[in-house]
């Protein structure tokens, strides 16, 4: 007789499995390895450098959430020139040292933390996505206890974040181990500042109450930066107003200037470094602290990411891509499926219709009369209404020598009209399909007028 076998008596738990959590470490330990090997050159994984970072990314999952592990380094001046004697300098006594670079201007939001810490390297673990949220309190806690044994286990001396909440807040919290010592780095948010907290004497009042030190400290160094920025320019000469290009009294005018401000906006920074707490006197009725008294100033301008050249050269040419592959109609099946019949269908009606042209009659008729003004008994552009003056002649006289090799026309010829309205065609009144409308309708008169024996002004 089989007996009954309790499985529960042969059933053990595994503790040596790795975990979740474990398997989550073992990823970040892994990329980063990696990451330190290479010495931070080109590999597999993401990497992009700008003005003055370098910036390495990797995407980790854990518990079915997707982060970014960010590796974010400032470009020293030693990476870029011959070693100084600023490569003897100490790191920990540049991290007083503000950062002048604004990251406004970046596409990471992150460099903030390099301007609020002094840091020059440092690891951000955030949520993936433009509006990824952490928001459970238990799972930055093991994020955060993540980062500490990644700092124990790689003994690495980088400052790693956490980014909690919603990215728009900015709100981290941060672990820094080296030499036996503890950083935390904590960021509170207030809806109003405490009034005591506006000036040096309160700030400094918190920081001796967070350090609690036995000893006694008598001089403690201040740093100090203003930021002011400038975004409204008002405006200024250099912006393009609008022009009618309907109006042929002023078609001759080329247009100058920019269409849009080209500078988004202009940082001031005024910067105190390393001042003793009892040289300076902060207070609601005196403060040492005003811009004109600084120390070291420092400007920058931030530049609109759209490309300036791009109204004057156009984009760029690229070949066609072909809408279907040739083996997918080899291969297609005789009975078509609905989603081909439809774009069939949109197809065949969007080519039945009858396009508008490119100009309207309004803005066709006076560029015609301009450039053919005896098609008009009032037309107020006749050709050869200009007298030279002697003065002008001798002037030009040793020019029309000098630049035999210029190809060009007479000033207000019918070319020189023409090459006016076509470059405004380009650029204004439609880009190329204006452009052929007008050549078009120029080559029909010109035509006409060839097959009729008439005059060509101009």
């Amino acid at each position: 007789m089989n007996e009954e076998i309790d499985e529960s008596d042969f059933y053990h738990e595994d503790f040596t499995t790795a975990s979740d959590w474990e398997i989550f470490i073992a990823h970040m330990e892994e990329i980063i390895n990696q990451w330190r090997s290479n010495d931070l050159k080109d590999s597999e994984s993401k990497v992009s450098t700008d003005d003055s970072w370098y910036i390495r990314s990797e995407k980790i999952v854990f518990i079915d959430c997707n982060f970014d592990l960010i590796w974010y380094k400032k470009i020293s001046d030693d990476d870029t020139s011959e070693g100084t004697d600023d490569t003897l300098k100490h790191p920990l006594n540049t991290w007083h040292d503000f950062v002048f670079a604004s990251g406004l201007d970046t596409g990471h939001k992150d460099i903030c933390l390099a301007e609020w810490y002094g840091l020059n390297e440092y690891i951000v673990i955030s949520p993936a996505g433009e509006i990824g949220i952490t928001n459970n309190e238990s799972r930055a806690k093991v994020l955060l206890s993540s980062a500490c044994m990644l700092i124990n286990n790689l003994s690495l001396e980088v400052p790693i974040f956490i980014q909690i909440r919603e990215k728009w807040q900015k709100l981290y919290m941060g672990v820094y181990e080296a030499s036996g010592i503890r950083t935390n780095f904590d960021i509170v948010h207030l809806k109003k500042c405490p009034h005591y907290c506006h000036y040096l004497p309160g700030l400094l009042e918190i920081f001796k109450c967070k350090i609690m030190s036995p000893c006694s400290n008598e001089d403690i160094a201040v740093s100090f930066q203003a930021t002011y920025v400038l975004e409204n320019f008002g405006n200024f000469t250099w912006k393009q107003s609008h022009i009618d290009y309907t109006d042929v009294e002023n078609l001759f005018l080329l247009p100058f200037g920019v269409f849009s401000e080209p500078v988004n906006a202009i940082i001031f920074k005024a910067i105190w470094n390393h001042i003793s707490e009892h040289s300076v006197v902060d207070t609601e009725s005196y403060s040492d602290f005003t811009p004109i008294k600084a120390t070291k100033w420092y400007c920058s301008a931030q530049f609109t990411s759209d490309p300036t050249v791009y109204d004057v050269l156009g984009d760029y040419a690229v070949m066609p891509t072909p809408e279907s592959n040739p083996l997918d109609i080899l291969t297609e099946s005789a009975v078509p499926t609905i989603s081909t019949m439809l774009h069939r269908a949109t197809r065949v009606s969007g080519r039945s219709r009858k396009g508008s042209p490119p100009l309207s009659d309004n803005q066709l008729v006076p560029l015609l009369y301009y450039l053919f003004p005896d098609a008009d008994q009032n037309s107020q552009f006749v050709y050869g209404e200009k007298d030279d003056k002697e003065g002008s002649r001798q002037i030009f006289k040793t020019m029309s020598e000098e630049f035999k090799s210029f190809k060009t026309c007479p000033e207000d010829s019918l070319i020189w009209r023409l090459s006016i309205i076509l470059s405004h065609c380009i650029e204004s009144l439609g880009g190329i399909k204006a452009f052929c409308h007008v050549w078009y309708e120029f080559v029909q008169e010109m035509r006409y007028r060839w097959e009729k024996c008439s005059m060509i002004p101009g």
